[in-house]
């Protein structure tokens, strides 16, 4: 029986516009506790070798400080680990992989995939092959080229391919050359020639074709808003018997979660307040609201106050700067607010019309409405 931990994507270094100093520095530094967990699940689990499938980097020259972090939690690991360069950490010239004494340092049992030869492992009982990336963006499918020419195993060898992109029956893109086939690899497991496909590039843990055996691992530790909670913060354990089996264990604690409400005045601001009440770790929590709807200046007023605080809980706390539909509607009440005489009044009706022109001047009336109604209210 031979065992292996699969995972991918762990774009260590990378960083998110969203995030303020405090949580951008406790998200880098789950990254790295993520990966000496995954040490910790290798050991648990009996595993004879680690394959991280690309991206082990968010850059092709990360910042020194996390070269060293990276090396350092890689000592964690006692089996044996290989590094696949991916499409953001691509093995080019100027690359991490290529520069700098970064392979003199790594751990002696920590491997960097820089070809498609044979890496032997277990006496040779187990055997990995790789797919790197030598480029940002490869005109050919780097899988199928790794596999042109490869011989079956011996008998009793099981040989696993590790691979990072897109698989053509998930992104049917005719653009894109560096496509993975599927259709190469369902072939080359019915001919005996790989025995599983270890791909990384999404985020979330898939697997693609009838065979079983091709796997996405998805990432360790969340990355995005775009991935499925349900499967994501987790990596692969797959063990080689009779038959493959392919376990989905947790690692990362991260949530990016896009809430979509539609609903109005009063009515949205209890759904915000009501999703922001949920339980869950709030400071490896992210939250983008998608809302569509009306509000009036002092209703937007108290959701402007709910964000904020909850800023002060949450990793990050956010209205989408592209796909809102929040409309404000001037009322009554909000007029009695504005209200500060003279000329005064005549500017605050002209910023009201101007709100109906829609485009940038419409948003830049409506924001300054906002302001001036925040202002009046905390002066009162």
């Amino acid at each position: 029986m031979i065992r292996i931990l699969h995972t991918s994507d762990l774009q260590l270094g990378m960083t998110r516009r969203f995030f303020d100093h405090q949580a951008q520095a406790r998200y880098t530094d789950d990254q790295f506790d993520a990966l000496r967990r995954l040490a910790m699940i290798a050991t648990e689990r009996d595993c004879d070798a680690v394959v991280i499938a690309g991206d082990v980097f968010d850059s092709v020259l990360p910042d020194r400080r996390i070269i060293t972090r990276t090396i350092d939690a890689l000592g964690s690991f006692v089996v044996p680990v290989f590094l696949l360069p991916g499409n953001h950490d691509a093995g080019s010239p100027e690359s991490i992989w290529t520069t700098g004494n970064l392979a003199s340092r790594l751990p002696a049992n920590v491997s960097v995939i820089r070809d498609s030869a044979i890496h032997p492992v277990c006496g040779g009982r187990l055997e990995i092959v790789g797919a790197p990336w030598t480029s940002r963006r490869p005109d050919r499918d780097l899988v199928a080229l790794a596999l042109d020419g490869l011989d079956p195993p011996s008998p009793n060898v099981t040989r696993v391919l590790v691979g990072h992109g897109a698989v053509d029956s998930i992104n049917p893109d005719p653009g894109n050359l560096n496509l993975i086939r599927l259709a190469s690899l369902e072939s080359a497991i019915g001919e005996g020639l790989i025995d599983y496909v270890a791909l990384g590039d999404r985020h979330s843990a898939l697997s693609t074709g009838v065979t079983g055996r091709v796997w996405y691992s998805g990432a360790p530790v969340m990355t995005s808003f775009r991935e499925d909670l349900e499967t994501t913060n987790r990596a692969l354990v797959v063990t080689f018997d009779t038959a493959v089996m392919v376990d989905q264990v947790e690692v990362g604690q991260w949530e990016f979660r896009r809430v979509e409400i539609a609903a109005s005045g009063a009515d949205l601001l209890a759904a915000v307040g009501a999703e922001l009440a949920l339980p869950g770790d709030r400071a490896r929590m992210a939250i983008r609201f998608v809302l569509e709807g009306t509000v009036n200046l002092a209703e937007r007023a108290e959701l402007d106050q709910i964000l904020d605080e909850a800023g002060d809980l949450y990793a990050s706390v956010r209205l989408s700067e592209d796909h809102c539909d929040l409309a404000i509607l001037v009322d009554d009440e909000d007029l009695t607010t504005l209200a500060i005489g003279g000329y005064g009044d005549d500017a605050v009706a002209d910023l009201i019309a101007m709100t109906t022109q829609g485009g940038e001047k419409g948003d830049d009336a409506v924001l300054a409405l906002r302001t001036l109604f925040r202002l009046l209210e905390g002066a009162r």
